[in-house]
C-alpha cells in the first residue's frame, strides 16, 4: 500500500500528467512506480493500477479532473442531462446540467490561472440560464473581485466541495448565440420546417421559445452519452468519468476485469 500522505505535490502532479486511461499494465506500473518505492507492483492487476492511481489522485491531486469528478457526484443521482466540454464562442465550459434550466461551471483549480475569466463570463451569459465558478480555495479572492453577483460560486476546500453562493437567473441572453450553437441537423430537427432561416426564427419565436428549443436541443446531443455514465458508474473510477463520457464503451474493456485487491482500497 502507498503511502499518498508522504508523496510530495510535484509527484502527485507527475503521476496525474503522465497517467492515460489507455496505457497498458506496464506503463501504469511505470508511473505508479516513480511516485513510490512499493516494490511489489508486479503483483497488482491492471484493474487495481487503476483503482489505485484513481484513489491517489482523488486524495492528494488538486487539477480539474477532480474538481469534475467532484461535480459529477453531486449531479449523477440527479434528474439531469449534464455534459464535459461544451464550446461556446471562443470558450469552452468545463461542466453543463441540463433540466429546466441550463447551468455552466466554470472550474479554475489549483493549477491553473484566471487569465481568461472575464471572456468565459462573457461568453456563458450569453447562452445560459444560470452560471457557476467552481474554484480551489487558492483562487477564491480574486475570481470574486471578477465574476459578477449573480454568479455562483463553488469552493473546494480541504478536498470538500462547497457552495459558497447560489447563481442567479440570468437575463442577458442573445439568441442569436445560442442558435449558432445548434448543428445543421440539430436546426432541421428543433425547428421542423423546411428552409427555415435564422431570421425567420427571430420573427417568428420570442427569446424565451428559442432558450427553450436551445435547452431540447442540448438535451438530444448528450442524453445518450450521460445515461451511459450514470448507468455505468459503480463500474467508472472518478478521474475517467469524462473519458467514458464521450467513449461509451464497457468500462472493462478498458480496465480488464479481475478480483479488486481490498488493500489498494482508501
Amino acid at each position: 500500500m502507498i503511502e499518498t500522505a508522504l508523496l510530495k505535490d510535484s509527484t502527485i502532479t507527475a503521476l496525474a500528467r503522465s497517467y492515460h486511461i489507455l496505457q497498458d499494465a506496464n506503463s501504469l506500473r511505470k508511473i505508479v512506480a516513480c511516485a513510490s518505492s512499493n516494490n511489489s507492483l508486479e503483483t497488482i492487476s491492471k484493474p487495481d493500477l487503476h483503482s489505485l492511481i484513481n484513489n491517489i489522485l482523488l486524495e492528494k491531486y488538486r487539477g480539474e479532473a477532480i474538481l469534475k469528478a467532484k461535480l459529477v457526484k453531486l449531479f449523477i443521482n440527479k434528474k439531469v442531462t449534464a455534459a464535459f466540454e461544451i464550446k461556446v464562442n471562443k470558450s469552452r465550459v468545463d461542466f453543463l446540467t441540463i433540466n429546466g434550466y441550463t447551468r455552466s461551471f466554470e472550474i479554475k483549480s489549483e493549477l491553473d490561472n484566471l487569465k481568461k475569466l472575464s471572456k468565459q463570463i462573457d461568453d456563458y451569459e450569453k447562452v445560459f440560464d444560470y452560471n457557476y465558478i467552481v474554484v480551489d480555495g487558492k483562487h477564491y479572492d480574486k475570481a470574486i473581485a471578477i465574476v459578477p453577483e449573480r454568479y455562483g460560486v463553488m469552493v473546494l476546500h480541504e478536498n470538500q466541495l462547497f457552495e459558497d453562493r447560489k447563481g442567479e437567473l440570468n437575463d442577458l441572453h442573445d439568441v442569436k448565440r445560442q442558435l449558432s450553437l445548434f448543428t445543421k441537423q440539430e436546426f432541421k430537427q428543433a425547428f421542423r420546417f423546411q428552409g427555415i432561416t435564422e431570421e425567420d426564427i427571430l420573427m417568428n419565436f420570442t427569446d424565451q421559445e428559442i432558450n427553450c428549443f436551445f435547452k431540447e436541443m442540448l438535451k438530444r446531443r448528450y442524453s445518450k452519452r450521460w445515461s451511459f455514465l450514470v448507468d455505468n458508474k459503480a463500474k467508472i473510477n472518478a478521474i475517467d468519468y469524462q473519458y467514458f463520457f464521450q467513449h461509451n464503451i464497457e468500462p472493462a474493456l478498458i480496465y480488464g476485469i479481475s478480483n479488486r485487491n481490498p488493500l489498494l482500497q482508501f
